[in-house]
């Protein structure tokens, strides 16, 4: 394995930079842990590979029957609804998937952390890395499924990998602090799981925050959407949903504050994992 071969000695103290540094000089490792990941997802899979194409079609289909079918939203106008869920559903798997994974990422490498001296930041980048592959494939069945139907996003497109790069560092800045609590606190998988599955309800996944078919609340009272587009999920999947299905760029004001926010997430994620992880040895 390329972990082993090479000895990081991890000072409890150093600066976040040079964690940084020695994180980048493990480009090897983070690359095996990702693809070792994505191998053991494929794992006796008869369809392999394929899956990355149908899962998320099979999860669109799913979400809008249930949705579109059995709770009547959406009536009228089904392709553009079964668009909306899917760009909602994507982005939020890809985000709900980074974390939950995270959490336990430090306890479930025991092994390595206790033998082999290394930034253990590798673990929760290997995690998004393994996902974000993944949340790619998604995309692709997303923009596949807009030609199809004839919806073609035009030059706006071109935002898109500026927004992932966003979801990407906020998932990866509450992935490096859910690592760090998961390190030591066994039940916190637990408590992720509920807190997320909270965060998508409140997300707009399956209802519109603007235009004509937007809840009610967030169209009568300013204030109320203004508190509920704090949410930087919100702000990112609205973006997505803008530069694909609706051919236009992206809110600016909700795009600066997702990127704040996703940036400032990112660097106390990882200052916070990097100050604590030389105790991991000893917690799991």
């Amino acid at each position: 394995m390329s972990v082993a071969p090479q000895s990081v000695r991890i000072i409890e103290g150093d600066s976040p930079f040079a964690h940084l540094q020695r994180l980048l000089g493990r480009r090897d490792t983070v690359r095996y842990l990702v693809t070792s990941q994505l191998k053991a997802g494929q794992r006796d899979k008869v369809l392999g590979h394929l899956w990355n194409l149908l899962d998320p079609l099979l999860y669109m289909l799913v979400y809008f029957f249930v949705f579109g079918v059995l709770f009547g939203q959406g009536r009228g106008r089904s392709v553009d609804f079964m668009l909306y869920i899917i760009s909602g559903v994507l982005t939020w798997r890809f985000f709900d998937a980074s974390i939950n994974q995270c959490v336990m990422c430090v306890r479930s490498n025991r092994g390595l952390i206790q033998e082999i001296n290394f930034p253990k930041s590798v673990f929760p980048v290997a995690v998004c890395l393994a996902r974000l592959y993944d949340f790619c494939w998604g995309l692709v069945v997303l923009l596949l499924v807009l030609l199809v139907t004839g919806h073609f996003p035009g030059i706006n497109v071109l935002w898109l990998p500026f927004l992932v790069a966003i979801l990407v560092a906020f998932a990866m800045g509450l992935g490096f602090l859910a690592a760090y609590v998961g390190a030591f606190f066994a039940d916190t998988q637990n408590v992720m799981t509920v807190a997320l599955r909270l965060w998508f309800y409140t997300s707009p996944i399956f209802y519109h925050v603007s235009g004509p078919n937007a809840l009610e609340p967030l169209t009568k009272h300013p204030n109320i959407k203004a508190i509920y587009m704090s949410n930087p999920m919100a702000c990112i999947m609205e973006g997505v949903r803008d530069v694909t299905l609706n051919s236009r760029p992206p809110d600016l004001e909700y795009t600066v504050y997702a990127a704040s926010v996703a940036l400032a997430t990112l660097i106390v994620g990882f200052c916070v994992f990097t100050r604590g992880e030389g105790k991991f040895a000893k917690y799991v």
